[in-house]
């Protein structure tokens, strides 16, 4: 079998050879069955979707997510899944945060959450105490930042920080803007508490996108160190955007298992099923071990009508794909996963593989909810 290394220098040297052709499946997702379990202790309300894993000064990796509904932020030691500590943020009083509605963990001195009675990020530290706090505002064009962003692991919308300024993602409300008008990403000085709109706005999605999406036009943003990478879940295309995004591209980034790039959604009472039923796309996250992207895909299945689907969501897709994209966006590979066994909402990228949660728990009655549980996935070349 072919090394990693060899396989992306083989990508490399066809691109220095002027051939820009698309290579597709030469490598893919491999379960190592190693698998990683958290213990969750009775207070704990499944919901993994603002989890995050960092690293201290020693190169110690940690874990670390918001227990949903509550202001308890919780540690562990990743190596050896051991439980470390918990985080309670107050809810009044001087240091009080309300109700916590999203979470953002840089690292031990960077813990961030937003809150539903408070216009801006709340950087808080290891006693819960409020360190700083960031107010969003109106830019000098007018455009007054929305108070709903909500840092999340899923879909992945982290803040991003360069150089003292910090860039979040806006909604698209068209009550509060008009959505073509609406900025994807918008720039806070955190030292001058000013705000600037970068020009990206939700007029890039198309007529029949903006169709599909049903006024639910969900993406999930990165940034590689380069370039800022967006994923709407309505589009095979995936959007680049240089740093200020002064230079935007679309590229296609289509899943084989998905006929046509989404469905129309349509509001009825099967609305929360038909959300885990039709095909759409979902986030892309960066592997920086690897320099790849992972992109999630979700082709149409069928689901059971006599289950009540409101909840459910939270325990992922029942089918679902990963496409890998090289340093240039090209899809090299797609992999299809079982059934019914992982939490595709729910994933990690360490420096020994991806790793995606084995939380789908929908209609399986001998799966505990007392453990988040993870499997390792490594990268190889396709024989």
């Amino acid at each position: 079998m072919r090394t990693l290394f060899s396989l992306l220098f083989c990508c490399l040297l066809g691109a220095c050879n002027g051939k820009k052709e698309q290579v597709k499946d030469i490598c893919e997702l491999k379960a190592t069955g190693e698998v990683k379990s958290f213990e969750l202790d009775s207070d704990v309300r499944y919901n993994a979707f603002y989890l995050y894993t960092f690293s201290d000064e020693t190169g110690k990796d940690y874990l670390s997510f918001l227990n949903y509904r509550t202001n308890q932020l919780l540690f562990y030691d990743w190596k050896t899944a051991r439980f470390l500590s918990k985080v309670e943020l107050d809810a009044d009083g001087p240091n009080g945060v309300a109700q916590v509605s999203g979470y953002y963990a840089k690292d031990f001195n960077h813990l961030y959450v937003s809150s539903y009675a408070y216009s801006g990020l709340i950087r808080v530290d290891t006693t819960g105490r409020i360190v700083q706090k960031i107010p969003y505002g109106t830019t000098a064009k007018g455009y007054k930042v929305l108070p709903s962003y909500t840092p999340s692991s899923h879909p992945y919308i982290a803040p991003v920080f360069l150089e003292g300024k910090l860039y979040i993602t806006q909604p698209d409300i068209p009550r509060f803007h008009s959505v073509d008008d609406t900025p994807l990403t918008v720039r806070i000085d955190t030292t001058q508490q000013v705000c600037e709109e970068l020009p990206l706005t939700y007029s890039l999605l198309t007529s029949e996108e903006k169709k599909k999406s049903a006024n639910n036009s969900q993406f999930s943003r990165i940034f590689d160190g380069k370039n800022f990478v967006y994923s709407f879940y309505v589009s095979e295309d995936i959007v680049v955007a240089s740093a200020d995004h002064s230079t935007i591209k679309r590229i296609k980034a289509a899943s084989r298992y998905i006929s046509s790039a989404t469905e129309e959604q349509k509001d009825s009472e099967a609305g929360p099923r038909l959300y885990l039923e039709l095909a759409r796309y979902g986030d892309l996250i960066y592997d920086p071990y690897r320099k790849i992207y992972y992109r999630f895909a979700y082709p149409k299945v069928d689901l059971d009508r006599n289950m009540n689907w409101w909840g459910k969501a939270v325990y992922g897709r029942k089918k679902f794909s990963v496409l890998i994209l090289d340093k240039d966006f090209q899809v090299i590979g797609e992999t299809l996963f079982p059934e019914g066994i992982y939490n595709s909402f729910v994933f990690l990228v360490n420096k020994d593989g991806l790793y995606i949660s084995r939380d789908y728990q929908v209609g399986m009655g001998n799966q505990s909810d007392d453990y988040m549980t993870f499997e390792r996935f490594e990268l190889v070349s396709k024989k």
